[in-house]
């Protein structure tokens, strides 16, 4: 299927050489014959909108790679436009940064036949996930562990302090209930 707001993209992604918002895109595609029928307050059309644009950014990253060597950064806060030697690295392995979600933007599966309960639970999970990792610094440092820890190793050291501060063991419950917290969430 060809995305009918590449022509355009393309268009504001030169005018704007400092790169531009996936907000601020929306904003100039408004009225697009592409967005036709979409209400921006339903979780379903804010779905089908965002999905066409990221779409849209990451078969131009391919194509402006493979035909001109430009190199286009995709992101919800900035995309913008590049030579290849202006990256650090070489551009295959740039776009192999962004693969696990070119790869789902790309595919129209993911757009097709999406129902509003499906688009709230990619939602949930976002937040959950988002939640998790602005949690997971303080977690690290109750348990004083580094950022790169394995499971294992998080385990083991939650085991060490709980058998310190455990209140059966004499340890202060207040204490203990922040280690278990920050346990979970560096397990979850």
């Amino acid at each position: 299927m060809h995305n009918p707001l590449i022509p355009e993209i393309l268009t504001l992604l030169h005018d704007h050489p400092d790169g531009i918002s996936e907000y601020d895109l929306i904003q100039a595609l408004e009225g697009h014959a592409a967005f036709e029928g979409m209400e921006r307050e339903q979780s379903l059309s804010l779905f089908q909108i965002h999905f066409l644009v990221m779409n849209a950014l990451y078969t131009l990253q391919q194509q402006l790679w493979e035909e001109e060597q430009l190199y286009l950064e995709v992101s919800p806060v900035k995309s913008h436009l590049s030579r290849a030697t202006q990256q650090a690295g070489s551009g295959a392995a740039l776009l192999a940064d962004g693969s696990n979600l070119s790869a789902y933007y790309r595919d129209w599966s993911h757009l097709e036949g999406i129902t509003e309960a499906e688009v709230e639970q990619l939602l949930d999970s976002f937040w959950n996930r988002f939640v998790v990792e602005d949690l997971r610094g303080p977690a690290l440092v109750t348990l004083g562990l580094e950022t790169d820890c394995s499971r294992q190793q998080v385990t083991q050291r939650y085991r060490q302090l709980a058998a310190t501060h455990h209140p059966d063991k004499g340890g202060n419950p207040e204490q203990f209930i922040e280690i278990r917290q920050a346990y979970e969430v560096l397990i979850a």
